[in-house]
């Protein structure tokens, strides 16, 4: 028996999870540090640091080079970095195996679809355009807007309002440690799907369900509504 909720809603974190951005993330990165005379990240280093935020990606990129901003100095490296990566948005950036089977399984079960990320909305619009899925999306929540990023529960319970379905009727489908701590603090069940983005990994103590792919997650919708027919 799934130990889910048949879900009516699912809220999906996009960088890790639905999308494989870290190629251009790196190069707008390494960009920014080669611009200051500063060595490149390797593209593990960059994938550990992906999940908080574009800003946060600039502040520690140049803390584990060994040259750490703060004030002005690291608000004009973000800023060259949003600039950068906004140039190359979508050069390098591949949908992760299993996205259109989700979509797909949802769209024929009737399960409404949000994209809730902490990168900025209209980023993440102009990627699920590329891959002609945001037409699916019936919310793109970015975490550049009034509402704190996650970990915050705040933009998974402004979903779930959006869509008009109680936190249990949701599931967060994520692979990073921001989205289940969410998860948990929103009261939404998490399924984890392991990627190697970010520093700390999602284990069986942070989620309801850990898989380790999209079609996984497709199984446990087909087995959780199977359960209850």
């Amino acid at each position: 028996m799934s130990p889910l909720p048949i879900p009516r809603a699912l809220l999906l974190d996009l960088d890790g999870t639905l999308i494989d951005s870290a190629p251009d993330l790196a190069q707008a990165l390494n960009a920014v540090l080669a611009g200051r005379g500063l060595p490149p990240l390797d593209m593990p280093s960059v994938r550990a640091r992906v999940g908080h935020g574009v800003g946060r990606l600039v502040e520690s990129g140049f803390a584990a080079v060994g040259a750490p901003l703060e004030g002005e100095a690291l608000a004009k490296a973000q800023d060259e970095m949003m600039t950068c990566y906004a140039a190359g948005l979508t050069d390098r950036t591949e949908l992760i195996a299993g996205t259109e089977a989700l979509i797909a399984a949802c769209a024929l079960r009737g399960i409404a679809l949000a994209c809730v990320t902490n990168k900025p909305a209209a980023m993440a619009r102009t990627i699920l355009r590329k891959f002609g899925v945001v037409h699916r999306m019936s919310l793109v929540l970015g975490g550049d807007g009034p509402l704190p990023r996650k970990p915050a529960p705040d933009p998974l319970l402004a979903a779930v309002a959006y869509l008009g379905v109680a936190p249990g009727e949701a599931w967060m489908v994520g692979d990073g440690m921001p989205d289940m701590q969410a998860a948990r603090a929103a009261g939404i069940p998490a399924v984890a799907v392991l990627s190697d983005y970010g520093s700390e990994r999602p284990d069986a103590r942070h989620a309801d369900v850990l898989v380790d792919s999209l079609h996984d997650v497709v199984a446990l919708i087909e087995r959780t509504c199977a359960a209850a027919a």
